[in-house]
């Protein structure tokens, strides 16, 4: 699957979320394909001024599944993976066959060793697509970003369910790269 295929889903169903705590989603980056100097990915801007990013990266040798846990609600990138794994679970986009959360070699908690800092996705044409979840600060730096999630309540509209009939990756509507 091509970035800019998985990307137009990706970030169509963070607009789609249309989640409090987001105040915009947009596309970044040149690379059509994962890695490379200019990394593809949807950056969605939160309340804080701090962005999330999912971006396309090769796929490791070694990552492995990993379950959602509470302790993705400490971070930014944690909160970020939580809610695309909902999203992805709630419209099953036609585009993509499984998904599943992994845990990159040395990216984890101390306590655990590992911790969800990926979501790979197999497309249905075969494909297989890695998307790294990470996060930058804002304005008022790190000490801004709640340890917690700011949205506890928040829950998927029933039009993300809807969104692979109603529209499609195609006609989702992003910014441009």
């Amino acid at each position: 699957m091509h970035n800019n295929r998985l990307l137009d889903v990706i970030g169509g169903l963070l607009r789609a979320a249309e989640h409090p705590d987001y105040t915009g989603i947009t596309r970044y980056g040149a690379d059509s394909m994962p890695g490379g100097q200019s990394p593809a990915g949807v950056k969605a801007t939160h309340l804080s001024g701090s962005v999330s990013m999912l971006w396309a990266a090769a796929v490791p040798r070694d990552c492995e599944p990993v379950p959602a846990d509470d302790s993705m609600l400490t971070s930014m990138p944690g909160r970020t993976l939580r809610l695309m794994t909902m999203l992805l679970d709630a419209a099953q986009p036609a585009e993509f066959t499984s998904w599943q959360l992994c845990a990159a070699p040395g990216v984890g908690w101390p306590e655990t060793g590992r911790s969800p800092s990926a979501i790979r996705i197999e497309g249905s044409d075969g494909t297989v697509a890695y998307l790294r979840a990470t996060a930058a600060s804002g304005p008022g730096g790190g000490a801004a970003e709640p340890k917690e999630d700011p949205c506890p309540d928040y829950r998927i509209p029933p039009e993300v369910s809807q969104w692979r009939h109603s529209r499609s990756a195609a006609t989702a509507e992003l910014a441009s790269v």
